[in-house]
């Protein structure tokens, strides 16, 4: 019966997902004005709240009766991707309004960010050693635009390390650094690092955009970016936050 609900919330997973896809492809011709987007948006979401409700309240009430503990954890991968797609829905609501100038600045501490951020990305890490020297930092700008700057630097220093490597986030006078003792990159490629769909290793996962989606949202809110990097040696990204410190 278990494996039953299993599949069944799979299938849910993924039927919601590809009205995802289909929505935004197959619905495209209607965007012709920012009221109608903005409805659909918020109706979309709205909708999705209910299955994803189910399928939560669902996944809970399984998760106090079973004692098995690979079931266990598949139902907590199952409630990690209907977050997950909860987020990518979310995502989608950002970066229209953003192409329509909404403004999303709001006033946060950085540090408790970073360190909600860090926590994510405990299970994904490959063994990488995340070390942190993090203080408060008040910011008033784009919040999400934020997270996915430094979920960016992070990720690169995790997928460019080496085995048993290190990762160091450092938070101190509103200065973001991110450095790694990894693959490290030559001059030629910090040259390009910013440039679009450009990689330096086509063997590892992504498109090349990482890193171009930070060079842009610095550049929209005047930090500038400072970049040190020896090959073998790691890298070192160093942002300056004081142009959007409280």
């Amino acid at each position: 019966m278990q494996n039953i609900f299993f599949a069944a919330i799979v299938i849910a997973l993924l039927s919601i997902t590809g009205g995802y896809v289909v929505t935004l492809f197959a619905l495209k011709p209607m965007f012709d004005t920012a009221e109608t987007l903005d409805k659909l948006l918020k109706d979309t979401l709205h909708e999705l709240n209910i299955p994803i409700a189910t399928i939560n309240a669902n996944v809970s009430m399984l998760k106090n009766r079973e004692k098995d503990q690979k079931n266990l954890k598949r139902l907590k991968r199952i409630e990690d991707a209907s977050k997950k797609l909860l987020f990518l829905y979310e995502e989608v609501d950002y970066m229209i309004k953003k192409q329509i100038n909404r403004s999303y600045e709001e006033q946060f501490d950085a540090k408790e960010v970073i360190e909600k951020e860090i926590e994510s990305f405990m299970d994904i890490k490959n063994g990488v050693e995340i070390l942190k020297d993090i203080y408060p930092c008040t910011l008033y700008t784009d919040k999400r635009g934020f997270i996915k700057v430094f979920d960016n630097l992070l990720s690169n220093a995790i997928k460019y390390n080496k085995e048993n490597g290190y990762v160091r986030i450092i938070l101190k006078d509103c200065k973001l650094i991110v450095e790694d003792n990894g693959i490290g990159m030559s001059e030629e490629e910090i040259f390009r690092i910013f440039d679009r769909y450009y990689q330096s290793n086509n063997k590892k996962e992504g498109y090349g955009i990482g890193l171009n989606i930070v060079k842009s949202y610095c550049d929209e809110n005047f930090i500038s970016i400072h970049i040190e990097s020896k090959k073998s040696m790691g890298t070192r990204f160093i942002l300056n936050l004081s142009k959007i410190k409280v």
